[in-house]
């Protein structure tokens, strides 16, 4: 009985069947980063493919394999799903887009639209749309074969520094695929992308180093991958760009600002005798108020932070002191707050995403107003509330050059 037992189990076993869908690892090209061209109505599409030999050196070209981590090329199709199809022309492995950090739009591109690449991202199921967004003033394939110190894999850098600028001095807020085509089909229909640049004395030699293996034996790089300024779009279209100063102001309005270091004056002199706030905590409410046949909208924020550096002659012992400098510092951020404002109703595009808002409050006249809603924004009043809270002036009370 026990004989007849294993031969049954036997012949079951051989009558299933396999993993018959299966890849192996070695036939795909995991992306790390894709870029995003324009070449008359083509895509040109360009792939940043990680080298898995390469992944095990030590460090990016000290010791180990000289090997770079990343295969950049490019390919170009009527579409973006044929110039991904097209790669296979000379690439040996199927791209695996399930691990891409970052894309990035070249001007070009940006400037005919990328609606067709949101489709895209959306549609297929292996594409994720939490992927980062960025723009780049230069060819997206160009940004693409650049390396950047000391990380081996450029895509997840990229990442890594739109996080950690997130977190740390939330300037320029990002935006995920997700974000954008949310964005454009929201009432507001505007958002603000990163901008990539390479930063540098234009000396085009040195730039050309970054995409060899030799800028990892150099202590100090002349050009480098940096976020220089914030995009604005539009209706899929970009239509101007902010400054570090504006942009933060943007990220003030909308509650984006998750810690950041401001630099504050006392002085009549605004650049003499500095004080450096480290933002630890801060919220943004916003209030709808309809005044006639237009709105107000107030803007609340509430900061917490913490002194780390002072060149102040005031006493910080004194509570009168401490309240001047949370002053200061609300006004600072008031400045900032304006100034993207200007920017915003200059252009008539509502990145706080405030037609949503009133959308939402006040549907009937909305209605009426929708069509006319960017001129309708730029009679739009804003009314900024700032509370700077200083919670902690720091193990000194007066500056270090004022110690007696």
């Amino acid at each position: 009985m026990i004989i007849k037992k294993i031969c049954m189990l036997g012949c079951f076993t051989l009558l299933l069947s396999g993993c018959w869908n299966r890849t192996e690892l070695n036939e795909i090209g995991i992306t790390s980063a894709t870029g995003f061209d324009r070449t008359g109505n083509d895509w040109v599409a360009t792939y940043q493919v990680i080298v898995p030999s390469s992944i095990t050196s030590n460090t990016g070209g000290g010791s180990g394999s000289s090997q770079p981590a990343v295969n950049v090329f490019s390919s170009v199709g009527r579409t973006i799903s044929e110039a991904a199809n097209l790669s296979n022309l000379e690439n040996p492995r199927r791209l695996y887009f399930a691990h891409n950090n970052v894309v990035v739009i070249g001007k070009e591109a940006m400037d005919q639209g990328i609606n067709q690449l949101i489709d895209t991202y959306l549609r297929t199921a292996e594409s994720r749309e939490t992927v980062w967004l960025i723009v780049s003033d230069q060819k997206a394939g160009s940004i693409l074969r650049k390396l950047i110190p000391p990380e081996k894999i450029p895509g997840t850098s990229i990442d890594q520094i739109l996080r950690k600028e997130a977190d740390n001095s939330s300037i320029f807020p990002p935006a995920t695929i997700f974000d954008y085509a949310r964005t454009m089909k929201s009432d507001a229909k505007a958002i603000g992308i990163p901008i990539i640049t390479v930063s540098g004395k234009g000396n085009t030699e040195k730039e050309k180093t970054l995409e060899t293996m030799d800028t990892y034996k150099e202590v100090s790089q002349a050009n480098k991958l940096r976020l220089s300024g914030l995009a604005i779009i539009q209706n899929d279209r970009m239509v101007g760009r902010m400054n570090q100063h504006e942009s933060r102001g943007l990220s003030w309005i909308i509650n984006k600002v998750k810690g950041t270091v401001i630099s504050i004056s006392t002085s009549e002199q605004k650049r003499e005798e500095p004080i450096a706030l480290t933002i630890l905590t801060s919220k943004t409410k916003q209030h709808l108020v309809k005044s006639g046949d237009h709105y107000v909208m107030n803007i609340h924020v509430k900061a917490k932070a913490n002194i780390s550096e002072s060149e102040s002659k005031l006493n910080l012992s004194k509570d009168t002191m401490v309240k001047q400098i949370e002053d200061q510092a609300g006004k600072d951020i008031k400045e900032e707050i304006t100034a993207s404002w200007k920017i915003m109703q200059r252009l008539g595009t509502d990145l706080g995403g405030f037609a949503d808002t009133v959308h939402q409050k006040y549907p009937k006249h909305w209605q009426e107003i929708k069509d006319d809603w960017k001129n309708e924004f730029k009679k739009m009043e804003l009314n900024i509330h700032v509370k700077v809270i200083i919670k902690r002036p720091g193990m000194l009370q007066n500056s270090f050059r004022n110690l007696d």
